[in-house]
């Protein structure tokens, strides 16, 4: 009893070291030979940190909705590390302030000055003069100010801009509005008081009240001063302002400045893949096979036929749970929108539905439920962002980016052990590094798997050897102990 109290730990043993070691040979190492697809990476050496865009392959074909078989190796096979980011967007908003252009308006007293008003301007909208139509008189008065407003410059580099304060630059659009204006009192006016009526225009003869103001002054026998000079109102963009007085006597100000505010949109870029449908599992559903890496952020319907209108619901299969103990049910659609998807030629002219948005969505499988009839099989289209990876271009280029493998767990980090202390702007400057044609590569997983499959049979067959040359012993060993004579050792 004691030799088999240490036979069978031992045949324990060994087979838990043959299965580990039968595990360990069955699992390829994580180089890029071990992925589908690769695609070369090529950067151009001058920084640490770079960008890349992830090309459209890898959402096509990576095997996990999390993007997890995403890998980046050095030129000799060494991961790199990478984080995986929402494209780095350049929106921002910035503060600055830019003099206005001022033109004060006289008349004579009592008469209207805001009709009929003689205006110069250059090509570019820039104002040379303006004039009241009775004026002349050296007895004539202030009666307002005319206010021409130009956005800060240098405005966005690369970009236009145009009488509604918006333009476009090479990262994106930009837009400007005004959110204030700062009165400088005249130098000889210690105490003041008076309220105002601020208008606007892009056209100097259509005017759009903005706000009234109070405006308001002391300067005591120090020089020092208390003053409410400046207008705030909701930020909107015009290019010209009037500035007339409700109460108290106009005044020309010493200056004038505006608060803008200049905001910077990158455009989203979308890619899109159109999908051809499949029957369904009931009625007329139509079934879509789609890749499981893309967070499809939109849906649409590709029409081939005019003259088209259907409303339809597009989701996944739900499997219901059976209502008795051995009974089947079926699939119920989890919609994920709902819409009426349109193809209509009118008045010589092509209206059609666009996309519906969504909650980014992982599936492998959309499905289309039509909620009338419809002759054509209509093809779906996906839409979603790309996002980035940000990585340290450590080791030696050229890099390669793999992807396609199931079964392995996710290996980007962090933004910030990657990027430590980079601010946003420093992140949108990033190089972007130049990706090759993605390559197929021949089914790697099924060689290094077979090959894998191999040793793991020798091993399992090593291991049977073992197990069967003990076992053998062990039998001889409780045989002898039956046959010796009691009190004789075994021989």
């Amino acid at each position: 009893m004691s030799i088999m109290r240490i036979l069978l730990p031992a045949l324990a043993a060994a087979a838990a070291a043959a299965a580990a070691a039968a595990n360990v040979a069955a699992k390829p190492a994580d180089k890029p030979a071990a992925y589908s697809h690769v695609i070369p990476v090529t950067v151009s050496g001058k920084e640490a940190v770079v960008q890349l865009p992830l090309p459209r392959e890898v959402y096509l074909q990576a095997r996990s909705s999390d993007l997890r078989d995403l890998r980046l190796f050095d030129a000799g096979g060494a991961p790199l590390p990478f984080a995986l980011v929402d494209r780095v967007r350049e929106d921002g908003v910035t503060r600055s302030k830019a003099p206005v252009g001022v033109f004060p308006v006289r008349a004579p007293a009592g008469a209207s000055a805001q009709d009929g008003l003689q205006i110069r301007t250059r090509d570019d909208g820039t104002l040379v003069s303006v004039r009241a139509p009775a004026a002349g008189d050296a007895a004539d008065v202030l009666a307002s100010l005319i206010l021409d407003l130009q956005p800060p410059a240098p405005a966005v580099t690369g970009g236009t801009n145009n009488a509604n304060n918006a333009g476009t630059s090479s990262a994106g659009t930009v837009s400007r509005a005004i959110a204030a204006l700062d009165l400088m009192p005249p130098a000889l006016e210690t105490s003041y008081s008076a309220r105002v009526m601020l208008e606007a225009s892009d056209d100097l003869q259509h005017w759009t009240p903005v706000t009234d103001a109070a405006l308001s002054w002391l300067v005591n026998s120090q020089g020092a001063r208390v003053q409410k000079s400046r207008i705030e109102f909701a930020p909107r963009a015009f290019r010209y302002a009037r500035l007339s007085w409700l109460e108290g006597k106009p005044v020309e100000f010493a200056a004038i400045t505006a608060d803008w505010i200049t905001e910077l949109r990158t455009p989203a870029q979308w890619e899109s893949l159109v999908l051809q449908a499949t029957p369904g599992r009931s009625g007329d559903d139509l079934v879509y096979a789609a890749p499981v890496a893309i967070p499809v952020e939109s849906v649409g319907l590709v029409f081939h036929g005019q003259n088209i209108v259907l409303p339809a619901a597009i989701g996944q299969y739900r499997a219901l749970p059976p209502r008795q103990a051995g009974e089947a049910r079926g699939a119920d659609l989890q919609t994920v929108a709902s819409a009426t998807f349109y193809r209509l030629t009118q008045n010589g002219q092509q209206r059609e539905s666009g996309d519906v948005e969504v909650a980014p969505t992982h599936a492998g499988q959309w499905v289309l439920r039509p909620q009338a009839k419809v002759a054509e099989r209509l093809a779906l289209r996906l839409r979603w962002q790309r996002e980035t990876i940000v990585f340290v271009a450590s080791g030696n280029g050229p890099y390669t980016l793999a992807f396609g493998r199931d079964g392995v767990q996710p290996a980007y980090l962090p933004l910030a052990q990657v990027a430590p202390g980079f601010s946003r702007g420093e992140l949108a400057g990033l190089e972007v590094a130049r990706a090759g044609m993605p390559v197929r590569q021949h089914a790697p997983e099924a060689a290094s798997g077979s090959a894998a499959s191999g040793r793991a049979v020798w091993l399992w067959a090593l291991l049977l050897c073992g197990v069967a040359a003990l076992g053998f012993m062990a039998w001889r060993l409780v045989r002898q102990l039956k046959d010796a004579p009691p009190g004789q050792p075994p021989a």
